[in-house]
């Protein structure tokens, strides 16, 4: 927004503010209710606490929020970063770009000179911690390296407020020059697969030789054009530079500072795959909500109170599908998933399959684990023993 100014990094204040702000909230709501009933009449009474407590209280929670939002990250710290990396099996690294934002990435797996190179993205509310933990031994055996950045306002990267998925691979070409990497392939889960198309349309299909989806996303363009279904709508349209958007950093603080309610992923086991993924993968909730408690918001909430509600980044990615060119394709979808609507796993399938000179690999599984379903199946991390996306885009490229 014009004349919003993105500030660098300081200390951040007490994490747990927001539990005295509850406290706070829940005094002035009885406060409130009991003046009005012993103050005025009746009517006037139950009119003043229908309309008046809510407002006060909406107004509490904006005034929270502008505060909050109005307090940077924590510091980038390489030596923290670092070493959070080797619990997480990888090694920590990061870039400065040009417009002087950090990005973190997590490096893992074969160090042999012919491995080749896949950059796998994480979803939504996750960072490259999760990636790297569940593939770092998969890609050693494969002889892989693998790449895991943290996309803005996720783990320790910076923030990059106004952003849409289709600037992220400018982040990571400067990565890959750091590395050394010209070819690669790309693999994304849930929300990262659209960073995953977005990097394959970006470098094309000579350096990105192949792509894997796990249970993908479409842009909101192409499920209004093609009547898919989509939840953008439920969205606020403005973004969180608006000053009465601000209540997402309260939101961002009761979801991941609260104590009883934080990390959000405990809550996976109401949905019903959440249940079966409890009992039959139990280690993967787990996993989830490890890395949202000890990465995603290590600088800080306010970087989910900018991206996990922002319209700019959930539906105005910014490019086409339509227009990626790679030759080998891999869409995964679950049909019984309640988290991303099969319908979009089926539209890129579909169109990925019919594109001539593409090889495709698709599955699409009704298993009763939903979202879940290719998440690592014989224990915490992906094996050589189950069918995994990064082996079958091997198999892909090694086809004549």
């Amino acid at each position: 927004m014009k004349g919003y100014k993105e500030t660098k990094s300081l200390p951040q204040e007490d994490n747990h503010m927001v539990v005295v702000f509850i406290i706070f909230l829940l005094l002035m709501f009885v406060a409130t209710v009991y003046a009005c009933f012993t103050l005025l009449p009746l009517i006037p009474a139950i009119v003043t606490a229908v309309i008046g407590v809510p407002l006060s209280m909406w107004l509490a929670i904006l005034l929270y929020g502008l505060r909050r939002r109005s307090q940077p990250l924590l510091p980038f710290v390489a030596a923290e970063q670092e070493r959070d990396a080797v619990r997480w099996g990888g090694e920590g690294r990061h870039i400065t770009t040009t417009d002087g934002r950090i990005v973190e990435y997590l490096v893992y797996g074969s160090k042999r000179p012919d491995a080749k190179v896949i950059v796998q993205m994480h979803g939504s509310t996750m960072t490259g911690g999760l990636v790297c933990k569940v593939n770092a031994s998969l890609c050693e055996e494969l002889n892989l390296k693998g790449i895991a950045p943290s996309v803005p306002c996720h783990g320790y990267s910076d923030l990059h407020i106004g952003r849409k998925i289709v600037d992220f691979p400018l982040d990571l070409e400067e990565i890959l020059k750091k590395e050394g990497v010209r070819e690669f392939m790309v693999e994304g889960s849930s929300f990262g697969t659209a960073h995953a198309m977005a990097i394959a349309l970006y470098f094309g299909p000579d350096r990105c030789v192949a792509m894997g989806l796990n249970v993908p996303y479409l842009p909101d363009m192409i499920c209004k054009e093609f009547d898919l279904e989509s939840k953008a709508d439920a969205l606020p349209k403005s973004d969180a530079r608006t000053w009465y958007q601000a209540w997402n950093f309260f939101v961002a603080d009761l979801m991941y500072d609260a104590p009883l309610i934080s990390p959000p992923a405990r809550f996976m086991r109401f949905f019903s795959e959440g249940k079966k993924a409890k009992m039959e993968k139990p280690w993967v909730i787990e996993l989830l909500a490890k890395d949202q408690k000890e990465r995603l918001v290590v600088r800080g909430t306010q970087g989910q109170g900018w991206e996990q509600l922002s319209f700019d980044v959930t539906v105005l990615w910014g490019f086409d599908p339509r227009d990626i060119q790679t030759r080998n394709v891999v869409v995964w979808y679950a049909k019984d998933d309640t988290m991303v609507p099969p319908s979009h796993g089926e539209w890129l399938a579909d169109h990925f399959s019919s594109k001539a000179g593409v090889r495709t690999s698709v599955r699409s599984e009704d298993i009763g684990l939903g979202h879940f379903t290719y998440m690592p199946s014989l224990g915490p991390v992906y094996q050589t023993a189950e069918e995994t996306i990064p082996k079958i885009l091997i198999e892909l490229c090694s086809q004549v």
